[in-house]
C-alpha cells in the first residue's frame, strides 16, 4: 500500500512539475509575442503608412504638373490635417539638410548630416528611425522626392548642383498606428494574465502538497478508525427468544460520537445502551469508546444500588478525564426476561419509549428518570427505575440527531413523528420499523445536510421464552449471532 501511495504521488508531483513549465512556456511565448506586436508589427505598419502618405504627396504633385517647393505646402497640410494622431510632421529637405517646407509639428525632428543625405539619395541605405519627441515616439522615414531644386554627384563623384532632387521627411506617431493592433494585443495580455494564474495556482498547490498529503493520511486514518468504531459496535441486527434487536448509527461525520450496544450478563440479562457523547467527530469518537468500555466493565447487575453505583463511577471517571464542555447522555437498560422487567437509568438522555398495543390502542411511557448528564456535575446521584414489560412491547431509544433533525424551515422531526412511524410500521420487525424512522428522517431533511450524528435503537421484548427453564439467548435458525457479554 506505501508503495501505491509513493506511486500515486509520483504522478502528482510530476504533473505539478509540468504545469509549473507550460505556464512558463506560455509566459514566455506570450511576452516575445507582445514585444515582437509593440516593436517589430508596429514599427511595420508605421514605415507602410510613411509610405502611403509620400505616395500620396507625390501623386499629388504629378496630378498639379507643378514640381516646385510651394507647390507642396497645400498638399502636405491636407495630408497632417486628415490625419493629426498619425502625422506628426511632413518636412521636405534639400541635399544639404536645409528644410525647405515642413508642416506638422516639428518639436524634436532630426539635423541629418550630409554623409547620411548622400547615401539616401543614392538608394544605399533607408532605415527608419525612432525618435522620442514632445509629442510621442515617432518613426522617421527619408526618402528621394524631384523637387524644384537640389544636388546630385557629377562624373568624379562630386556633389554638383541639380534641379529637381530634394528629400522629403515623415514622421508617424507609433501609438497612433498601434491602435490597429488592440485586439490583438489584448489577447496577449489575456494570455500573460492566463499564464501568471496557471503558474500561480501550481505553485500554491505545490507549497500546499504537504499538507494535502497530510489531510490525505487523516483521512485514511479516519477511515480507519470508522472501521474500528463499528466493530466495536453490536451487529445491527439480533434475534434471541428472549427480544428482536435492530440498531443504526450514522455519523454526521467520518466517526460519531453516538453509541449503542447489547450484550448479555452473567446472570442472564440483556443489557441495552443507547449513548450520546457532545459535539461529533474524533475527539467524540475516542470518549466514545471509554463510555463502552466503562459500561461493559462495570457490574451493574443485581440489585438496583449496582447499577446506580456504576453510573455514578463512571459520571466521576467523566469528570476527571475530561473537560467541563465534553459530557455525555446515556440511556442504560437491564431486560430481566424471567421476571419481564426493563430496570433502567436515564442520564441525561432523550426519554426512551416504551410503547405498548393495548386492545388496538397504543400506550407509551417515557423512560425518563435516573439523572443528569455524564462527566459534568462531581458526585451526582442516579437512581434506578423499573418498568414492566408484555411480550411485544417495543422499546425505542434515539439520539438527538434524530429527534431534532432540522429541516430548511427549521422544523425539528421530534417525538411525535418518531410514534407515527413506529405505529404504521407496528407488525414490522425492528429492523424494517429501524429502517422506516431513519427513511423518515431523511425525507424530512431533503436536501439539509445533518447537523449531529443519528443513532436509533428498536427492540422487540419478549420475556421468558415458553416451554424453557432458563432465560437467555440463542442463536437464531437464520444464524443470527447470539449477544455476548
Amino acid at each position: 500500500m506505501e508503495e501505491s501511495a509513493k506511486f500515486r504521488y509520483f504522478w502528482f508531483k510530476a504533473s505539478i512539475v509540468l504545469g509549473v513549465l507550460l505556464g512558463l512556456v506560455l509566459l514566455v511565448q506570450s511576452v516575445l509575442t507582445y514585444r515582437f506586436v509593440a516593436s517589430s508589427m508596429v514599427r511595420l505598419e508605421a514605415k507602410r503608412e510613411a509610405d502611403r502618405k509620400l505616395q500620396a504627396l507625390i501623386r499629388s504633385t504629378r496630378l498639379g504638373g507643378r514640381r516646385d517647393v510651394a507647390a507642396l505646402h497645400p498638399v502636405m497640410d491636407e495630408l497632417v490635417a486628415e490625419a493629426p494622431q498619425q502625422i506628426a510632421w511632413i518636412r521636405v529637405l534639400d541635399i544639404s539638410g536645409k528644410e525647405l517646407a515642413q508642416s506638422g509639428k516639428t518639436a524634436g525632428a532630426p539635423m541629418w548630416d550630409r554623409a547620411r543625405l548622400d547615401k539616401i539619395v543614392e538608394d544605399r541605405e533607408r532605415p527608419p528611425d525612432v525618435r522620442e519627441t514632445p509629442g510621442g515616439t515617432v518613426l522617421i522615414t527619408l526618402n528621394p522626392l524631384f523637387v524644384g531644386s537640389g544636388r546630385a554627384r557629377g562624373p568624379r563623384g562630386a556633389l554638383a548642383a541639380i534641379p529637381g532632387v530634394g528629400l522629403v521627411e515623415v514622421a508617424i506617431y507609433l501609438n497612433g498606428v498601434s491602435t490597429r493592433f488592440g485586439p490583438l494585443r489584448q489577447n496577449l495580455i489575456v494570455n500573460c494574465s492566463a499564464a501568471f494564474a496557471l503558474l500561480a495556482a501550481v505553485i500554491v498547490i505545490g507549497i500546499r502538497f504537504r499538507n494535502y498529503l497530510r489531510g490525505k493520511q487523516i483521512e485514511e486514518q479516519l477511515a480507519m478508525a470508522r472501521l474500528v468504531q463499528f466493530d466495536l459496535l453490536p451487529p445491527g441486527k439480533l434475534l434471541t427468544r428472549d427480544l428482536e434487536f435492530a440498531a443504526q448509527c450514522v455519523p454526521a461525520w467520518q466517526v460519531g460520537g453516538d453509541l449503542y450496544d447489547a450484550f448479555e450478563t452473567d446472570d442472564h440479562k440483556i443489557a441495552l445502551v443507547l449513548g450520546d457523547v457532545s459535539g461529533k467527530g474524533l475527539s467524540a469518537a475516542l470518549l466514545m469508546g471509554v463510555v463502552q468500555g466503562a459500561v461493559h466493565a462495570s457490574s451493574a447487575t443485581g440489585p438496583a444500588a449496582n447499577h446506580e453505583q456504576s453510573a455514578e463511577r463512571l459520571n466521576q471517571l467523566l469528570c476527571l478525564k475530561t473537560a467541563r464542555e465534553r459530557f455525555v447522555s446515556l440511556v442504560w437498560c437491564y431486560f430481566d426476561p424471567a421476571a419481564s422487567t426493563l430496570s433502567y437509568i436515564n442520564a441525561g438522555h432523550q426519554p426512551a419509549l416504551l410503547v405498548r398495543q393495548t386492545d388496538g390502542k397504543f400506550e407509551v411511557h417515557r423512560l425518563d428518570e435516573g439523572g443528569p448528564v455524564l462527566g459534568v456535575l462531581p458526585g451526582a446521584m442516579y437512581r434506578q427505575s423499573q418498568i414492566a414489560v408484555r411480550p411485544g412491547d417495543l422499546l425505542v431509544v434515539f439520539s438527538d440527531g434524530i429527534y431534532e433533525a432540522l429541516n430548511s424551515s427549521d422544523q425539528e422531526f421530534g417525538e411525535d413523528r418518531i410514534l407515527d412511524v413506529v405505529k404504521a410500521n407496528w407488525t414490522a420487525t425492528p429492523t424494517r420499523i429501524c429502517d422506516a424512522v431513519l427513511a423518515g428522517v431523511r425525507n424530512f431533511l431533503g436536501t439539509t445536510p445533518p447537523h449531529d450524528d443519528q443513532t436509533l435503537m428498536i427492540v422487540r421484548l419478549q420475556g421468558a421464552a415458553k416451554g424453557s427453564d432458563q432465560p437467555g439467548v440463542r442463536e437464531d435458525s437464520a444464524g443470527v449471532p447470539a449477544m455476548r457479554g
